[in-house]
């Protein structure tokens, strides 16, 4: 009896005490009830735990997904537009390439570019770009790439328009096109009549008259070689301008320029005079090619 006396149940009392009520109330549980009632609660918070930290997840993710597609159209835009761009850089170019008359003289004049995308790849890339709310990481990458060669493509071929541009800038200030002084053509270039009376002569320059004194101004940019007296030429001037012109001044009565000077075109290098073998002041004015005697009058300006 003792025995299955100590096996009876255990029981828990709950009482309720309204603070508005005098009646006090009452529940009377047994402690397996109460054990279990406390493993449902744990379970239910563990579970509402759960749920709760998965929607919140779920939320982020989806916010997350949001704003990576918002990127990725961005992006798809961007790349669209940055290819349109190189496309009307691309069309500038070809103008400017004309203007400057490229197309047709030598392999650097004709320099496009090499290692850059086919027109094939242009139109495959915009195609893809088309009406695409988003790209996947390959498609992206490949586009970028694309990209980046337009680009090198358009670094290099405006390289090579710079160079051209420079050296054509440098052969156009070096070619002596400006009249060294103003006057009369009293001797053109070519045969004549000696005025030594040493019958028929060639004459390799222009003579150019005026008054004595008349300033002598370099017709392009260059580097003085020689300033002297040299002869029939009596004072000398020798410019060389580089790309194979030199120019020669004769008779002059002062010099104002020295051996090694780098002179501007336009700027006053001597005066007028009739050292050497002059019948009266003027200029004897030569251009030489290579060392060769040209006539000026295919170089000055009309």
């Amino acid at each position: 009896m003792a025995k299955l006396a100590g096996k009876k149940k255990k029981y828990v009392t709950l009482m309720f005490v309204p603070h508005d009520e005098h009646q006090v109330y009452s529940l009377r549980i047994s402690s397996i009830t109460l054990l279990f009632l406390g493993f449902i609660c744990l379970i239910a918070i563990g579970a509402s735990s759960f749920i709760m930290t998965r929607h919140v997840n779920y939320e982020l993710t989806r916010r997350a997904n949001i704003q990576l597609t918002e990127k990725n159209a961005y992006f798809v835009q961007e790349l669209a537009r940055t290819h349109e761009a190189f496309q009307r850089v691309a069309k500038i170019e070809d103008e400017l390439r004309a203007m400057l008359k490229m197309k047709n003289k030598n392999e650097l004049l004709q320099f496009t570019g090499e290692g850059g995308p086919s027109p094939v790849d242009q139109v495959n890339l915009m195609k893809n770009l088309n009406n695409r709310a988003t790209l996947t990481p390959n498609e992206f990458a490949s586009s970028l790439t694309f990209l980046r060669k337009d680009a090198q493509e358009k670094i290099e071929s405006y390289q090579e328009l710079k160079k051209y541009i420079a050296t054509q800038r440098s052969l156009l200030a070096s070619t002596p096109a400006d009249w060294p002084v103003r006057g009369w053509i009293t001797s053109r270039f070519g045969m004549r009549n000696s005025p030594f009376f040493e019958g028929t002569t060639f004459h390799q320059g222009l003579d150019i008259a005026n008054e004595e004194g008349t300033s002598i101004k370099a017709p392009a940019d260059g580097v003085i070689t020689y300033t002297g007296w040299e002869g029939g030429y009596g004072k000398l001037i020798v410019v060389d301008h580089g790309y194979g012109f030199s120019t020669r001044y004769g008779h002059c009565q002062r010099i104002l320029v020295n051996i090694g000077q780098r002179v501007r075109r336009g700027q006053v290098i001597g005066f007028i005079g009739s050292t050497g073998r002059s019948t009266a002041p003027h200029l004897h004015y030569e251009i030489r090619t290579n060392g060769v005697p040209v006539d000026p009058l295919k170089y000055l300006k009309k």
